[in-house]
């Protein structure tokens, strides 16, 4: 009787202590899967938000005092895209280290600290020039970072 109560005393434990280790694999296991999901949601949003920045540059450029040949209704839409992504691309340098890579958070803020033409002095084309090229450059070095950071290389 007593060995009988050995062995199944010493079989609960053994399967109390695998549905342990079962659990605590299982909260690890989606705790990583939500630091990947949130880290390719911080990428994506940057990404987004250099792409927005990109196209309102890219527009601009081409105005040389001419206009840019869209309608206003386009141009404010593409104004608001372009401050809302200056806005995501702030917060993100700023907490982008929580989610992103340090290296990745190097970047953004090479792109803000960078020097910018004054945009009041320089001839805007020049400028919209410059902002375009560094944002370009930002956007590549970061899509090469994000597929090193997401081990997709």
């Amino acid at each position: 009787m007593v060995a009988l109560l050995i062995f199944i005393g010493k079989n609960w434990i053994l399967e109390r202590l695998r549905e342990s280790i079962r659990h605590d694999y299982a909260v690890r296991l989606e705790s990583y899967r939500s630091q990947i999901t949130r880290r390719e949601q911080a990428y994506e949003e940057i990404i987004n938000a250099l792409y927005d920045k990109i196209a309102y540059f890219r527009v601009h450029k081409e105005d040389y005092g001419q206009g840019t040949g869209l309608s206003d209704e386009r141009e404010k839409d593409l104004y608001l895209e372009y401050i809302k992504a200056s806005a995501a691309l702030s917060r993100a340098t700023d907490i982008g280290a929580l989610f992103i890579s340090q290296d990745s958070v190097g970047l953004l803020e090479d792109l803000r600290s960078r020097k910018q033409l004054d945009y009041d002095s320089e001839p805007k084309f020049e400028f919209y020039q410059a902002e375009l090229g560094a944002h370009q450059r930002a956007l590549s070095d970061l899509l090469k970072q994000a597929l090193v950071d997401l081990k997709r290389t």
